[in-house]
């Protein structure tokens, strides 16, 4: 008896906890891309393959000689924001990198662009994935 009293006690938490963590506090369009940045940054930082990766997934996008560059100056993560927004935007990445050298930042330069940031993150988010 006491047994079924302890099961009926877990499976109530259960019911009542994980709907709670599954409401959760999103994250907004811009926290998520920096989340994203930062984590393509950390892992990609030692991957030595990353250029390699990053030129398949974006061969009909960018020449490889513009890929090249923006890894030479730029953290991983901001290389691959950089290519997305010129797609997006259908900018040429030099405009994209004096927006980012100037300091402005991922929410005003999509604005500025007039390219959904949540495109953006998508966008991202499927290279991550895409590449491991």
């Amino acid at each position: 008896m006491r047994s079924t009293k302890t099961i009926l006690a877990a499976v109530l938490v259960f019911i009542f906890l994980i709907p709670l963590s599954s409401f959760g506090a999103r994250l907004s369009e811009p926290e998520e891309l920096d989340k994203l940045i930062k984590k393509i940054s950390e892992r990609q930082s030692k991957n030595k393959q990353f250029d390699k990766k990053t030129k398949a997934y974006f061969f009909d996008a960018q020449k490889p000689e513009t890929i090249d560059g923006l890894i030479k100056e730029f953290a991983p993560g901001d290389t691959i924001t950089i290519i997305v927004f010129s797609n997006l935007s259908k900018k040429p990445v030099k405009e994209i990198v004096a927006m980012k050298k100037a300091g402005t930042g991922w929410p005003d330069m999509a604005a500025k662009l007039k390219i959904n940031l949540k495109a953006a993150v998508k966008e991202v988010k499927d290279f991550r994935l895409g590449i491991g």
